[in-house]
């Protein structure tokens, strides 16, 4: 014989409340949520049928707070009680029989009322049906899984009451100024007239001797980006009020964000501060109910320099109705806002104006980001954002007037190399900051661009070169030089450069670097790889680095002066390890260990103390 399933109340409250939803404060909106739905059901078939909510907190007999939430909705037969709030997962917008369709409610799931019992230790709901023929009813539900169904004579009119009783241990969860804050969080943009009982106190000269009660409407009549206003500026304060209101800051500018077929609009505050990439959280709307205030994945993850105020009558909630489904129609919508606001800044950011400076300095990085995902993008950006160069700053356009564009893909080799290349009247653009590499790679493959990564023989071909009678009398120090170094897979050559407080740069390229580190495995594990590595590695005769030694520096040139031996060689080795660390490279264990030998025969060197075993 087949049985029907049994579910534990209490069981299901729990894993409602720890595992579906973020918290118990879900329960107004799930309550509101209920209550529009029965309000836009009977307005269905009475188009002038009112259309209000209220909510009430009080305290009952026995001093245990309480909420009431009534509406002038469709309202419920003894059978649709039955039914609909007794049966965990049953939605009567899901139901053809008793509703109209799916399309027109926020709510779909089944588990609203049942939300409730998270914070209730009883749910009375009295409701009369607007449909002809039909008696009021009383419905009580209980913590413990028990409900009981009867008439209701005090009913004379169409709608419904929920009256919730809190369980002691969240008592606070219906007290006066919390049930205020969250149905304003919630509902604010619901287009019905929704508003919470509030007490005034009286005071001297206000004609009021005591506490009075007043309705206050906590709805507005219209989205604040759908506003009409006498002028652009007009719009731009009433959305920065907006802004300070719902995020807590004033916005640079605003960006519409409009998509009329996917059902979308709303509107993109632009972010008075740099945010990290990632950041982008935005507030969502399903049908003018909130759905949540942190919606993830809605917007590009680019677009982390606006929050977005998006209301939506198409894209699916989850369960929860928390965040949204990352569906094909999300990924749709998310690409065209991201459209519109590549638009936005193509229009806007060419321009002089003071937003289109200010966006640029602050959100630079978005900005990088975003011309990764689109050629026009990428082209705006090479005409606009200050990229850090020799000559000053520049935009990548203004760099290429030189014929093309040589960078650094690291900070630390930009900074290597400035002082030099800047005495030489070489350009090196700094792209070791996030996204710039990748937009170099980008921009070279653009036709009619030239750009390409610094190297080594671009240096040593513009620095001075040493006079033949120069040339000649150091030809055997330096010969020597690159038999110190030949094991760290040195070159060596002397320039005279400015300036001269550096006496000596080490110079790399990428391919040089490869092949190094292509080396070091290799001998690290020789038969590991079975000759890979020999066959990646390439042409092994040239040397990876090259230290370049300053003839102008008179470190150098007594270094030049000095006999073969132990203290050239430390003075060599130190130079060359000083020139390392001056590149941003760490030492290694073996370089560090090097280098104080090296100052160890230099010392001794110096006092005329005979040299230790361990300096040599």
């Amino acid at each position: 014989m087949s049985e029907r399933f049994q579910v534990d109340l209490s069981g299901m409250v729990d894993l409602l409340s720890h595992h579906l939803y973020s918290g118990p404060q879900v329960y107004v909106r799930e309550l509101i949520q209920n209550a529009v739905d029965a309000v836009t059901a009977r307005r269905e078939i009475d188009a002038e049928a009112p259309a209000q909510i209220r909510l009430s907190t009080a305290t009952d007999e026995q001093g245990r707070p309480t909420l009431e939430v009534t509406d002038t909705g469709i309202g419920l037969t003894a059978a649709e009680a039955t039914e609909m709030l007794a049966t965990i997962g049953r939605s009567s917008k899901r139901n053809e029989e008793f509703g109209i369709g799916r399309a027109e409610f926020i709510g779909q799931f089944g588990i609203g009322m049942l939300a409730a019992f998270m914070v209730a230790e009883t749910i009375e709901v009295r409701s009369f049906s607007a449909r002809p023929g039909s008696t009021p009813i009383r419905w009580l539900g209980r913590a413990d899984g028990t409900f009981d169904i009867s008439e209701d004579p005090e009913a004379t009119t169409p709608g419904t009451t929920v009256r919730l009783t809190a369980r002691p241990d969240v008592a606070h969860w219906m007290a006066h100024d919390t049930v205020l804050a969250l149905a304003t969080e919630y509902a604010s943009l619901l287009p019905f007239d929704i508003a919470v009982r509030t007490q005034l106190e009286g005071s001297e000269g206000s004609g009021l001797s005591t506490s009075a009660e007043v309705w206050r409407r906590i709805t507005e009549p219209e989205l604040p980006w759908l506003i009409e206003h006498p002028s652009a500026a007009a719009r731009q304060r009433a959305l920065n009020d907006y802004c300070e209101r719902t995020f807590g800051f004033t916005p640079l500018g605003s960006i519409k964000l409009d998509l009329p077929v996917a059902g979308v609009s709303g509107v993109a505050f632009i972010l008075p501060q740099a945010v990290s990439p990632g950041s982008g959280q935005h507030r969502v709307y399903t049908k003018r109910m909130l759905l949540g205030p942190r919606v993830d994945r809605v917007l590009p993850d680019w677009a982390f320099f606006v929050r977005a105020v998006l209301d939506t009558n198409t894209l699916s909630p989850t369960a929860s109705r928390e965040q949204l489904h990352d569906d094909e129609v999300l990924m749709g919508v998310r690409e065209a806002i991201g459209e519109q606001l590549k638009q936005w800044a193509l229009a806007e950011l060419r321009g002089s104006s003071t937003l289109a400076r200010t966006v640029i300095a602050t959100h630079h990085l978005a900005l990088r980001g975003l011309a990764l995902t689109d050629p026009a993008m990428l082209d705006l950006v090479s005409e606009i954002l200050p990229f850090e160069t020799t000559d000053g700053a520049m935009t990548l356009a203004q760099a290429a007037k030189s014929g093309e564009v040589v960078y650094t893909t690291t900070t630390e080799a930009y900074r290597r190399v400035a002082a030099v290349a800047r005495a030489q009247g070489l350009v090196v653009v700094n792209a070791g900051y996030v996204y710039d590499a990748d937009l170099m790679e980008r921009l070279g493959k653009r036709p009619g661009w030239r750009v390409r990564e610094l190297e080594s023989s671009d240096l040593v071909q513009v620095l001075g070169l040493l006079d033949l009678s120069r040339d000649w009398e150091i030809t055997d120090a330096v010969a020597h030089a690159r038999t110190v170094l030949e094991a760290d897979d040195c070159d060596v050559v002397v320039r005279e450069f400015s300036p001269e407080t550096v006496p000596a740069m080490l110079l790399r390229d990428a391919d040089g670097e490869h092949r190094r580190e292509l080396n070091r495995e290799r001998e690290a594990e020789p038969g590991r790889w079975d000759g890979l590595l020999d066959s990646l590695a390439g042409d092994t005769h040239s040397r990876t680095r090259t230290l370049v030694l300053n003839d102008t520096s008179g470190v150098v040139r007594r270094l030049l002066t000095a006999p073969p031996g132990d203290v050239f060689d430390a003075g060599l080795r130190s130079l060359y390890l000083s020139a390392v660390m001056l590149a941003g490279d760490g030492l290694r264990s073996s370089e560090s260990a090097a280098l104080t030998d090296a100052l160890g025969t230099l010392l001794d060197g110096a006092l005329g103390a005979p040299a230790q075993e361990g300096n040599l």
